[in-house]
């Protein structure tokens, strides 16, 4: 790789920009129905600053009571963001892209730190950004992982920065406060840490030793922010309710989920074959030492190596206590799988040419180009959710009578979920007076904090098989949307009680 320039590198802004392009279909989807409803809207108006701060502090401790998790910095995200954007979908997903584009600069930057080929950064970042299996923190407006991920990232580039830096202190400073972001985002990001530490103390040229001598009371700093997390997992083991996330430990189970999870986080469904051939085209190149491998661990790359995988080990371990999980919890974990992976294809550059490389190449660009194309087939179809769920909704807005009770049927089409949203959607905009009441598949009442029960039968519900028996009642408008390019579809419908209670009839016109 040729001499680091000391110009500012404005292919890691204009790449960022780029990779969040991506996702720019998502600024025709409306809310959804995931967390959406109670977080995209306002606060009354005439809300003071004191009340704006009071309303920030009730969410994070009702967060801490209910669930369990100390999220401040991401709740001033969600509360800044209600309260400057409005309910407008379309201003929420553009500050969101917005976000999405300042992640993918982070990332490259932090690629471009550990002086991995900038070529081999934009296929890494690409496949990172795209991935199917991690959209959801772009798809959706709310997810904490998006929300901390510049801020996580940007620890580790500000680390990195510090450890060559004539004066560090500002580096030290901005990475402190990075962390701090981060971690108030998500206490997981605690696995951020030892990633920090080995580029804080071991820059490039310097032993180890020589590290540990000049830099230990420096990185040291790096470790107080892990103060608030052991704080808040004390305090959670000790106050610990039934209806907050558990943590029993590590388990073999736990561990082949979050196996599994990677694999699938990592795009290895995709880039499996690119990946292998990689490596083969590496082997066939042995006996022509590449930059990458020079000088073995005192080479230039040994910050990419042990970046990535002091990532990937700690972000894996981290998850293990705890029973649950979802593609986006392989994060930060993940990052250390891109960094290894740049770092791949930075020694398949340093290769000379040769038909194996043409092929590697191939490989990776098949790989990530299947990507793009299953990560904008998950967007048409969470946009068709929501879409169809806003006909519905939209549809009981305009002619639900007044104090309707309707029940929300779990059938495995539609999720408990979205019916307590559906109702926080109603209710900020401005029909709380029509009550959703939340039940099973054979149409039990489902006890849930977030919604209280109806105070009465129902006399409509919602079910999301538009063929399911009536019964007893009577079937009303269905609402649909198609996705897969009209091949598949969501649709839900709106049925009354065939003997309604009194309360005033409802017209089971088509919706609007």
């Amino acid at each position: 790789m040729p001499a680091e320039s000391r110009s500012f590198p404005w292919w890691v802004v204009v790449g960022g920009l780029v990779l969040a392009l991506g996702y720019l279909p998502t600024l025709t989807t409306p809310f959804d129905f995931i967390d959406d409803g109670n977080l995209v809207y306002p606060a009354p108006p005439g809300t003071t600053l004191v009340g704006h701060a009071g309303r920030w502090w009730d969410r994070v401790r009702a967060n801490v009571e209910h669930l369990g998790p100390f999220r401040p910095a991401v709740w001033a995200h969600w509360e800044l963001a209600a309260n400057t954007l409005g309910g407008d979908p379309l201003a929420w997903r553009s500050a969101r892209l917005g976000w999405c584009a300042l992640a993918a600069v982070m990332l490259l930057w932090l690629m471009r730190e550990l002086r991995l080929h900038p070529v081999a950064a934009l296929v890494a970042g690409a496949a990172a950004m795209w991935n199917p299996y991690r959209n959801e923190i772009w798809t959706s407006l709310t997810l904490a992982e998006g929300v901390a991920m510049p801020y996580a990232l940007f620890a580790l580039v500000a680390a990195r920065k510090a450890a060559g830096s004539r004066s560090p202190w500002a580096w030290d400073a901005a990475a402190v406060v990075a962390l701090l972001a981060a971690l108030g985002c998500k206490n997981t990001f605690a696995a951020l840490v030892p990633a920090m530490l080995a580029l804080r103390l071991w820059p490039d040229g310097v032993t180890l030793r020589d590290g540990l001598r000049r830099n230990w009371s420096s990185a040291a700093a790096y470790l107080l922010p892990l103060a608030g997390p052991a704080a808040h997992f004390v305090y959670f083991k000790l106050n610990w309710h039934a209806g907050q996330y558990e943590t029993p430990g590590p388990t073999l189970a736990q561990a082949g989920r979050m196996a599994s999870w990677l694999k699938g986080a990592a795009g290895l469904d995709f880039l499996g074959t690119g990946v292998g051939l990689v490596l083969l085209a590496l082997w066939r190149a042995r006996r022509v030492r590449p930059p990458v491998t020079t000088g073995g661990l005192e080479g230039s790359y040994r910050a990419a190596l042990f970046c990535g995988v002091l990532l990937l080990v700690a972000g894996y371990v981290v998850y293990l206590p705890v029973p649950i999980g979802a593609a986006r919890y392989t994060m930060p974990a993940v990052w250390g799988f891109d960094v290894l992976f740049a770092l791949l294809l930075t020694a398949l550059i340093a290769v000379p040419a040769s038909l194996p490389r043409r092929v590697a190449w191939a490989g990776v660009g098949v790989g990530v180009a299947a990507l793009l194309v299953a990560n904008v087939g998950r967007q048409e179809k969470a946009a068709a959710r929501s879409r169809m769920l806003w006909a519905a909704l939209h549809h009981v807005e305009a002619a639900a009578p007044q104090g309707a009770r309707i029940a929300w049927v779990d059938d495995g089409e539609l999720g408990t979920e979205e019916g307590i949203h559906f109702a926080w959607h109603l209710l900020h905009r401005g029909r709380g007076d029509v009550r959703i009441g939340l039940f099973d598949g054979q149409e039990r009442p489902v006890e849930r904090v977030e919604l209280p029960p109806l105070d009465g039968p129902p006399a409509y519900r919602i079910v999301g098989d538009p063929d399911a028996a009536p019964g007893d009642w009577g079937p009303g408008p269905t609402f649909a949307a198609n996705y897969r390019l009209g091949r598949k579809r969501f649709a839900c419908r709106l049925d009354a009680r065939r003997e309604r209670p009194s309360g005033g009839g409802w017209a089971m016109s088509a919706a609007p």
